[in-house]
């Protein structure tokens, strides 16, 4: 059974926690050790997590069965619903709690009468490609984004019309 929980500042050791479990099993051999590290320690830690939150960022704590099995963050832009995090850990994967988590985002984004859905994906991370197309969602273009201390992101801008 899956529950979603609008997180709120108070779960961001949660959501931190569940960030460095998924990203090192699953974004080192992508990204480097090295990569994954300084974004844990900027984008994904506990206090980016809670700021973005007390800055009014939408965090989905996911659970499957009771157990914390990965979060999603979300923005509401003019015309766009931006999904900025959508993450699973590995004993969630491939059994439809990311299909579920992406049909409550387009209710969202229809009820929030939103054109799109947009994303960025790191161009190597081929299974989340593969997924997102089989959801419906199409490159629009590629992205390099300086994030600092010599990394960047590397990424395909994809797009699923609502």
């Amino acid at each position: 059974m899956v529950t979603i929980k609008t997180a709120q500042p108070a779960d961001a050791h949660a959501l931190a926690v569940l960030a460095r479990e998924i990203w090192q099993e699953h974004y080192t051999d992508i990204l480097g050790e090295q990569q994954v590290q300084y974004m844990l320690d900027t984008i994904q830690s506990q206090s980016a997590i809670k700021q973005d939150l007390e800055n009014g960022k939408l965090y989905w704590l996911v659970q499957v069965n009771g157990q914390n099995a990965g979060y999603v963050s979300y923005e509401l832009l003019e015309d766009q619903l931006f999904l900025s995090k959508f993450y699973l850990n590995q004993t969630a994967r491939g059994k439809g709690v990311g299909r579920f988590l992406f049909e409550e985002l387009k209710k969202i984004a229809f009820e929030q009468n939103k054109k799109s859905i947009g994303l960025t994906v790191n161009k190597y991370n081929a299974p989340t490609i593969a997924v997102y197309q089989k959801m419906g969602f199409e490159k629009v273009r590629e992205q390099v984004a300086d994030i600092g201390n010599g990394f960047v992101m590397d990424d395909y801008v994809l797009n699923y019309i609502i």
